[in-house]
């Protein structure tokens, strides 16, 4: 048994890279705006943007919404500071796990140069999961100038549950506003 025990080790230090890896927010901003000028805001749809469902865009619109007021903005209908959008994307990826076993060990077995002795066996199994990445982009957009401002871009993996989704989404927003407005050098 003491044998198997680096291999277990071994095997368990490679699986909990995949399953640790954590939300990546990016952001990016127009350098030399005055963003404490903006204190409204209004939603607009991204044309090139798919359709989400509406349960789904509430979601999203309320998660940014609640850290849009702690950052001091209001949400307005007309004449607003920022016009602010977002894209949601969900590509799909595929995960190879392959697993070895070794049986007997390393040995000399039977051959033309090697001679007699004892050798072993081994065997690998390969199995592929599907896995959803999600990404969620939010734009800024001053109307007067008509440039991007300010851009958010999360990355995570989704879940199969609906609510693990939502407390993505929301750690998503939290983490894109915390960088907004951007601390100038």
């Amino acid at each position: 048994m003491r044998s198997y025990l680096p291999v277990l080790f071994v095997a368990a230090a490679l699986l909990v890279p995949s399953f640790a890896e954590a939300q990546k927010v990016r952001t990016d901003y127009a350098h030399g705006t005055d963003f404490s000028k903006y204190k409204t805001y209004q939603w607009v749809k991204i044309s090139d943007n798919p359709d989400l469902n509406q349960l789904m865009d509430q979601r999203i619109k309320s998660a940014f919404e609640a850290n849009l007021t702690q950052e001091g903005l209001t949400q307005v209908q007309d004449n607003a500071d920022l016009l602010i959008g977002y894209q949601a994307a969900v590509s799909q990826q595929t995960q190879l796990h392959t697993y070895s076993s070794d049986m007997g060990g390393a040995g000399w077995g039977y051959g033309a140069r090697w001679g007699y002795g004892w050798g072993g066996s081994s065997s690998s199994t390969t199995t592929s999961s599907t896995i959803r990445n999600g990404t969620l982009v939010l734009d800024m957009m001053d109307p007067k100038t008509k440039q991007l401002v300010f851009r958010g871009i999360a990355t995570d993996t989704l879940s199969d549950k609906p609510e693990k989704n939502v407390k993505k989404i929301q750690k998503a927003s939290k983490k894109i506003l915390e960088k907004f407005p951007p601390k100038v050098d």
